[in-house]
């Protein structure tokens, strides 16, 4: 009660700034919450587990690892949505490099935007790598984290950004991309 008495008694212009500040966090939270548009993909929630909110995972296809490129290429050049796009890559390539004339352990390297849609407009990068497999397919890891500074929670985005493109794709066979690695968009529990 002794609060309640003194906050009544501190002027307007001292707690205008606490109730604005109040009022931001409360619709950026809203915003957050309402940029993903489809909610059967959008329940793997993500809280800053990259200090902002960001989505890692793992998938394991049929395809070689030039195939699977291809696949992902031509999916994100608008994407699903129309709302991705490529990105020019160090090797000069738009969304994937080549890197097998290096001999490392991945074949390509790509990376795409993704922006939500209206009323929000946030910008999302998405970076993939794609090795082979002793099989002759490829494992493919997916990463997505929001660009704007301060996206603890992401409300699913990043999960959608990532399996709204695999699950566009006819992919001979695909297993895998369920679970966040490394504690990230983990599925509700």
């Amino acid at each position: 009660q002794g609060q309640q008495e003194e906050s009544a008694h501190v002027p307007l212009h001292f707690r205008l700034p606490r109730m604005r500040s109040v009022a931001v966090f409360a619709a950026l939270l809203l915003a957050f919450t309402a940029a993903c548009p489809d909610e059967s993909l959008c329940q793997n929630e993500d809280c800053g587990s990259c200090g902002n909110a960001c989505c890692k995972l793992k998938f394991h296809v049929s395809e070689d690892t030039e195939t699977a490129m291809t696949l992902l290429n031509s999916t994100m050049n608008g994407g699903p949505d129309g709302l991705y796009t490529l990105s020019l890559t160090y090797e000069g390539t738009l969304g994937f490099g080549d890197l097998r004339p290096y001999n490392t352990s991945i074949d390509f390297i790509g990376q795409a935007v993704h922006s939500t849609g209206s009323p929000n407009y946030f910008n999302d990068t998405l970076d993939f790598t794609i090795a082979p497999t002793e099989d002759g397919g490829s494992t493919i890891t997916a990463f997505s984290i929001s660009q704007i500074a301060g996206a603890y929670c992401d409300a699913g985005q990043n999960f959608f950004n990532i399996r709204q493109v695999f699950d566009t794709i006819a992919w001979t066979d695909a297993v895998g991309g369920q679970a966040g690695l490394f504690g990230s968009c983990a599925p509700p529990s």
